[in-house]
């Protein structure tokens, strides 16, 4: 398992910063990429390029993205979501969405993007 866990931008006090978690783990032929804490302006960039390097070389032929911890999810969220989806694509790879947070759902649903990702 890979971890990496970014804070907010610098300016914020210690105690109110809050991190990106991303966690790779393997299930059977699926890559799992576990997300923590928001997915905002500031984070997706580490979710985009934590996936770009799954998909290097060899791609799994599953790449699920477990958004259960998803705790912030916005419109920089959705376009990460589609980013994602495209390159696993063009990778041969299928995206699916697991688990996503109330909050994903929400969004997701309000924008009428929820039927254009598969979720178990």
């Amino acid at each position: 398992m890979s971890m990496h866990q970014v804070p907010y931008p610098a300016s914020l006090p210690a105690t109110d910063q809050a991190v990106l978690s991303l966690a790779l783990t393997e299930e059977g032929a699926a890559s799992v990429v576990g997300v923590r804490g928001p997915l905002d302006m500031d984070t997706v960039d580490l979710l985009v390029d934590f996936t770009k390097t799954v998909l290097a070389g060899l791609p799994p032929p599953v790449l699920v993205l477990d958004l259960s911890g998803v705790s912030f999810f916005g419109a920089a969220g959705i376009t990460a979501l589609l980013t994602v989806r495209q390159r696993a694509a063009a990778r041969g790879c299928a995206l699916v969405i697991r688990k996503p947070s109330r909050i994903t759902l929400t969004i997701l649903n309000l924008v009428g993007l929820r039927e254009e990702f598969i979720t178990e």
